[in-house]
């Protein structure tokens, strides 16, 4: 999960090729781990020892089901997305953004720039601030 909701450009820029263990080169043997590969198990321990496994595949079943009649959405919508998120892919978001405009609902679109993938949308909302602003201004 952390790996499709933060990207590979993420991955890369934050541990690289580098080895979990000073000394311990995972060229060498199977059992040296890249540090990514220390990291992502870390996060996996720690949720799974917070997150209730059932409440994780209704959530998953409700992502699944959730959808909006787009002729049904009158008021003006701002999407705010990251073009990197494999979650939400911009192509999809383009779609919803032409399903709207086709139903005759004003759209506005903003991108969020950053490393991050899905996680964009908390990681760097900041960048959309003044959009939002703006559109929450309007009559």
């Amino acid at each position: 999960m952390t790996l499709q909701a933060q990207q590979s450009e993420w991955a890369r820029s934050t541990f690289g090729n580098a080895p979990a263990a000073e000394g311990r080169d995972p060229a060498r043997a199977l059992a040296n781990r890249f540090k990514i590969e220390a990291a992502l198990q870390d996060f996996a321990a720690g949720r799974a020892a917070t997150a209730d496994a059932n409440n994780f595949l209704y959530l998953v079943r409700a992502n699944q089901l959730a959808g909006a009649d787009p002729a049904r959405i009158r008021a003006p919508t701002l999407l705010i997305y990251a073009p990197t998120d494999l979650v939400f892919p911009q192509p999809w978001i383009e779609r919803t953004a032409a399903a709207l405009r086709n139903a005759g609902t004003p759209v506005d679109m903003v991108p969020l720039q950053g490393p991050n993938g899905h996680l964009n949308g908390v990681l760097h909302i900041a960048q959309a601030g003044p959009t939002i602003a703006e559109f929450l201004a309007r009559e």
